[in-house]
């Protein structure tokens, strides 16, 4: 009697792990994907890596994974669709907020029903989440040191002791991003400015819109003169292209990198205007923002987790990520953060023109051009 009771609990035990193990083994998967603005080109890119890596998975595991995007620079607009998207059922979410403390209560209601969610470029802070971005703040320290070093090659470090401007477009200031861009930029202009009090810092917010960014330089050229405009570091690719150049060209002092004249512009992002304006010598220096790897890297972390049907806990220390092949965004780190609960998946910045060319076949942009 003892041994037929004992059968029987193990085949229910048996039992149970089979109907466990087949709510996870599933066959297919629906993700919402939430981003910006259809018409933004860097998100276009991440995308575009989200789309390699899902026909990756499906050709090498079987599965059908099923995306509805939804894009808006609009935090109402973003909640409402994927509040609608959670409502007809998904199993993972892959989201660009933007406006990531507005996402917080949300992001926890996913993870309170064990559906996974990864969110990328702007992190949703206090929630339980798993992140991926490069690093902002070493982007714009790059940017920053870039600027630094062509004004003392091509002017002389004295610049460093006349009167003059540098103009920061900033995007939205209470961001993630934006502040990690923006502590990266002083961090290579604010020793100068402390040393020389006569070179001032103006940053304003223009919403990563370029007619907002073209206002801005507009009023800086007018309010301190053509000659006194040393530089303009630019969060995004945008504001810097569609801001600060056009604005330099309509006032006539728009000139060639290799010309002692040119007003040093950095920008940060990679997409293809930015690449182009670095090989006709308008933009000094991108650091760039790897889209597709972004792409790649959340929807892998996305799918496993899915597929697992578990969350991603915090690590207890900070480790590496693989990645296969050479790419230029790799290595990727893990590491732990206290801005929310889960980790960060940090895929790395480079640089455009010092690290590669603008013509590697390797940057996101090139390759986005490449698969129209």
């Amino acid at each position: 009697m003892k041994n037929k009771t004992l059968l029987t609990a193990l085949s229910a035990m048996t039992l149970a792990l089979s109907l466990s193990t087949a709510a996870i083994a599933k066959d297919s998967y629906r993700v919402a994907v939430i981003r910006w603005d259809p018409n933004d080109i860097y998100f276009n890119g991440v995308q575009l890596g989200q789309e390699i890596e899902k026909k990756r998975i499906e050709e090498k595991d079987g599965v059908k994974i099923e995306f509805t995007v939804f894009g808006a620079n609009d935090v109402s607009a973003q909640r409402n669709a994927l509040d609608a998207q959670i409502a007809r059922g998904v199993d993972g979410v892959l989201l660009v907020p933007w406006r990531g403390e507005a996402m917080i209560r949300t992001v926890e209601e996913l993870a309170a029903k064990n559906i996974p969610v990864v969110v990328s470029n702007a992190f949703v802070p206090k929630s339980k989440s798993t992140f991926v971005a490069f690093d902002n703040e070493t982007a714009g320290r790059k940017g920053g040191e870039a600027i630094v070093s062509w004004l003392d090659k091509n002017r002389g470090e004295d610049w460093r002791k006349q009167d003059g401007v540098i103009i920061e477009l900033r995007c939205i200031i209470t961001a993630s991003f934006d502040i990690g861009r923006s502590a990266g930029y002083h961090s290579a202009f604010d020793p100068i400015v402390k040393d020389n009090p006569g070179i001032k810092i103006e940053s304003h917010e223009a919403g990563c819109d370029g007619s907002k960014a073209r206002k801005v330089v507009d009023d800086m050229i007018s309010r301190y003169g053509k000659d006194k405009i040393l530089a303009v570091a630019s969060i995004d690719g945008t504001m810097g292209i569609g801001g600060a150049i056009p604005a330099f060209a309509a006032q006539g002092i728009l000139k060639k990198s290799d010309d002692p004249a040119h007003i040093p512009v950095a920008t940060i992002d990679g997409t293809q205007p930015e690449l182009a304006a670095v090989e006709k010598g308008d933009l000094t220096h991108v650091s760039v923002q790897p889209a597709t790897g972004e792409g790649i890297v959340s929807m892998r972390l996305l799918y496993d987790m899915m597929k697992n049907g578990k969350l991603l806990e915090r690590s207890a220390s900070a480790g590496t990520y693989p990645i296969e092949g050479e790419e230029l965004w790799a290595p990727v780190e893990i590491v732990p953060s206290d801005a929310f609960d889960g980790d960060w998946y940090k895929i790395r910045a480079y640089s455009v023109p010092e690290d590669v060319p603008a013509k590697d076949e390797r940057n996101w942009a090139n390759q986005m051009k490449a698969a129209d």
